[in-house]
């Protein structure tokens, strides 16, 4: 029996050291405002005004050339025809510029995250820029980015479920240690 939960601490044991997806979270007070776009709830949320397009958004993300990245942005806009766009310039201040990721971005009503399509970094910081494209008349408020290298969502070469892990396995492997207890002790 000694055993048996020596192995049950040492498998949780693994379980709870194994690592999980790195997401940075953006500080949205370190965004450069332009054209109406503001802050609100003390700093926490960034709003655009209905009926304005392009306020924009831009963000310096510190990242690794030839690292891919997912971002997700958590917003809301409570009219259907309010809507956020997203773009990004891979390699910050180098010839490249801005291009859209994904679609326009329509987060409905309540707060609502989006995640962005995967995009392959090329400098050592690059730019988001989030742009006011609808002309609804509800606003929109941007409540939440975070930044996550895509290996760390979606490890290459992750090796599938093994068999046996898990309760099942544990339940397996007790069910079995005291069958062959029990033949133990009748062969005596």
């Amino acid at each position: 029996m000694n055993r048996l939960l020596a192995a049950l601490t040492a498998v949780c044991g693994l379980v709870a050291a194994s690592p999980a997806a790195r997401a940075d979270t953006i500080p949205l007070g370190t965004a450069m405002l332009a054209d109406g776009a503001s802050f609100i709830a003390g700093g926490s949320r960034i709003k655009f005004d209905p009926n304005n397009p392009g306020e924009t958004a831009t963000f310096v993300l510190a990242s690794v050339p030839d690292t891919q990245y997912v971002i997700s942005i958590t917003g809301q806009s409570n009219q259907s025809a309010s809507f956020v766009q997203a773009f990004i310039d891979r390699d910050g201040t180098g010839p490249l510029d801005f291009v859209q990721l994904g679609s326009n971005i329509n987060f409905a009503s309540g707060f609502q995250t989006i995640t962005l399509p995967a995009f392959t970094d090329f400098g050592t910081f690059d730019f988001l820029r989030l742009r006011n494209g609808g002309t609804g008349n509800g606003e929109i408020q941007i409540s939440n980015i975070t930044v996550t290298p895509l290996a760390e969502v979606n490890p290459l070469g992750a090796p599938g479920p093994i068999v046996g892990a898990g309760f099942p396995g544990l339940l397996s492997l007790a069910l079995f240690w005291l069958a062959r207890r029990r033949q133990k002790l009748a062969a005596l």
